[in-house]
């Protein structure tokens, strides 16, 4: 059986609590909640046009360095 339950104080705060200890904490939903975290998921993909709040993104091309029998640097 869970020991833990969350219900919702108002439109903003939600309350966690454990039913077995007490333990009670305070969950709000503010606009000055932390920015979400950059990942591939959550950005364009290449060559699509990003939203208006993201960042364009840059594709980068890696140069092949050959087989390298031509190298004096060893």
């Amino acid at each position: 059986m869970d020991k833990t339950v969350l219900y919702r104080v108002s439109e903003l705060e939600q309350v966690r609590e454990c039913v077995r200890c007490g333990f009670k904490e305070s969950i709000r939903d503010d606009e000055n909640s932390p920015e979400e975290v950059q990942t591939r998921v959550n950005q364009p993909r290449v060559g699509e046009k990003p939203l208006a709040h993201e960042d364009e993104i840059a594709v980068v091309k890696l140069l092949d360095p050959g087989d390298g029998r031509h190298r004096r640097d060893h």
